[in-house]
């Protein structure tokens, strides 16, 4: 047993003496093992050129199975593969590899930058496959905005008429502030959808200030309890100096400048200094101090600090938000007034409320109109180009079309069937595209003769193929087709005609039609006429043209016999008709 014990005692203590010394080793091993900075680097950027020479594969993969049933998407893809290619965005991000193993940093550093924009790009042009469908959504957006501050703008005048008309000020007081929380809440609700922002004013407010609170058409704005929304009650501007008092939460708070509790008004006082709806942000609008935490700026995206480039950047961006914050603070103001009877300097402040929701709303429906600008550019350049690669096509079916008539008659019936045959699928391919082409059109709605002339024109394409398969490649055939050629070189010049109208409006923006945003046509009236034109000179000129296959050309009556002539002029007649109906359309305005 004491040796048993001894050898025991032995084994620990040389177990003692060897673990430092093996953690030594191992810690020293370790360390080297331990891949440095640069190693992780160079890894990482590997990592990354991996992945996108992956992507470039998946881009060539998915063009390939899109190319059966979604050649749009398929040309797309392509587009975006070719872009990467032209750019060697690939070869650059294994040069980035090289370089980090080399520990030249700044050169990488300049190339990781190059990568970056042309990756930002790629997924630019990725995603403007889903443009459209956003920016009408956006365009839906901004209009529920702009009708919830007509909303505000109502019951402000109702209650700014009440008081001066001597009403009770404690009601109206109360009237008050649930005017200025529903306007919070709009605030909030643009600082979330358009910016993102967390920590926005108006968290923990009582009341939980929901938009329906005061309807329009309850008579009174609001239905809350009083003191719903008192100042400094958890409401913008809580935690800043004076805590509800007058001035409270006020733009002159904490700025530079006056910094009097009653003088930070939105604007630097007045309306004036910063003209509602001029569009540019004012020093001293909120945002230098934004509501919620009483110190300017935060809560908003970003650094945001006061007097730093963050701050006035977004203020430059977000005015509509910035002018209905103004309002609300003008609002909570009068409250205040009308809680102390002050009647006069009330009203001063519900006028001054009003006209920042006037120039909210002015913001608004600028923002909207650009919007809806960008959707028409879109649209525009869109149809153009589908409209040219139809042209293309179709010139090279009536040029095939014209060498297959003058084959000798003698020979027609076994050389121009088969070759006839396949120009008509390649016609009947140009009717699917006519058909997405309409359905663009219908879609967007605010044209009436361009619809009806890619209708028109998609008949006669569906005519030409039906001709073609029954080999009758003759001059009926093909004066059917210079049609067809004629109105896409008219749609192309009025689309290329709007598209620089736009660009000279976008020059000269005093050129800008007046009018609702949202109503702005694809195209303008004067090009709905020449269009209208243009159908009704192309049913004339067919008219003659069946004319001269009467069995008289000479017969005053000018009676069809023939049963495949009475068909063609029916099918003629119900363009006349169209025609009729969609410039009546045109003058009463429903295309609008």
């Amino acid at each position: 047993m004491n040796k048993a014990r001894w050898a025991i005692l032995v084994l620990v203590a040389w177990s003692g003496w060897m673990s430092p010394a093996a953690d030594r080793a191992g810690a020293q091993d370790g360390a080297r093992k331990e891949p440095s900075a640069i190693d992780q680097l160079t890894l990482q950027q590997g990592l990354v050129a991996d992945r996108y020479a992956k992507l470039e594969k998946l881009l060539d993969d998915m063009a390939r199975i899109e190319g059966v049933t979604n050649p749009q998407r398929a040309a797309l893809l392509l587009n975006a593969l070719r872009q990467s290619k032209e750019n060697l965005t690939a070869v650059k991000l294994d040069s980035l590899v090289r370089l980090i193993g080399q520990e030249q940093l700044n050169r990488a550093l300049e190339n990781q930058r190059e990568v970056h924009g042309e990756m930002k790009a790629l997924l630019e042009l990725l995603l403007s496959e889903n443009r459209s469908d956003r920016l009408q959504r956006d365009q839906d957006r901004f209009r529920e905005y702009i009708k919830e501050v007509e909303r505000l703008l109502r019951l402000q005048r109702s209650v700014q008429g009440r008081t001066e008309g001597g009403g009770d000020p404690l009601q109206l007081a109360d009237d008050q502030g649930k005017i200025a929380e529903r306007t919070g809440d709009l605030a909030d609700r643009i600082r979330e959808n358009e910016e993102g922002g967390d920590g926005q004013p108006g968290e923990g407010e009582p009341g939980d200030g929901e938009p329906g609170d005061g309807e329009p058409g309850d008579g009174e704005p609001g239905d809350g309890e009083p003191g719903d929304g008192e100042p400094g009650d958890g409401e913008p501007g809580d935690g800043e100096p004076g805590d509800g008092e007058p001035g409270d939460g006020e733009p002159g708070d904490g700025e530079p400048g006056d910094g009097e509790p009653g003088d930070g008004e939105p604007g630097d006082g007045e309306p004036g200094d910063g003209e509602p709806g001029d569009g540019e942000s004012v020093d001293g609008e909120p945002g230098d101090g934004e509501p919620g935490d009483g110190e300017p700026g935060e809560g908003q995206p970003g650094e945001g600090q006061p007097g730093e480039d963050g701050a006035e950047q977004q203020q430059e961006q977000n005015p509509a938000r910035q002018r209905i914050e103004a309002a609300q603070q003008r609002m909570r103001e009068a409250q205040q007034r009308l809680e102390q009877a002050e009647r006069e300097d009330a009203v001063q402040e519900q006028e001054k409320a009003r006209e920042e929701l006037e120039a909210a709303k002015a913001e608004l429906e600028r923002i909207l109109r650009q919007l809806r600008e960008e959707e028409v550019e879109r649209m525009l350049a869109l149809l153009e180009g589908r409209f040219r690669k139809m042209l293309e096509a179709q010139m090279r079916i009536y040029e095939d079309t014209v060498r297959l008539d003058k084959i000798p008659q003698d020979e027609q019936d076994s050389r121009v069937p088969i070759p006839a045959s396949r120009l008509a699928t390649q016609q009947r391919k140009l009717v699917v595209e006519a058909d997405r082409a309409l359905s663009l059109l219908q879609e967007e709605g605010s044209s009436i003769a361009f619809p009806e002339t890619v209708s028109q024109m998609r008949d006669d394409m569906q005519q030409v193929a039906e001709r073609l398969d029954a080999a009758n490649v003759g001059l009926v055939t093909q004066g059917i087709e210079e049609d067809i050629i004629a109105s896409l070189e008219e749609m192309i010049e009025a689309l290329q005609k709007a598209q620089q109208d736009m660009e000279q409006q976008r020059m000269n923006p005093s050129e800008m039609p007046p009018g609702d945003p949202q109503d702005q046509p694809l195209v303008d009236a004067i090009a709905e006429l020449k269009m209208i034109r243009a159908l009704q000179m192309r049913v004339n000129t067919r008219t003659n043209r069946y004319a001269r296959l009467l069995d008289d050309i000479d017969d005053p009556t000018g009676q069809a016999t023939d049963q495949e002539l009475i068909d063609a002029l029916e099918r003629l007649a119900e363009r006349q008709q169209r025609i009729y109906q969609i410039t009546r359309d045109l003058v009463l305005g429903r295309n609008r």
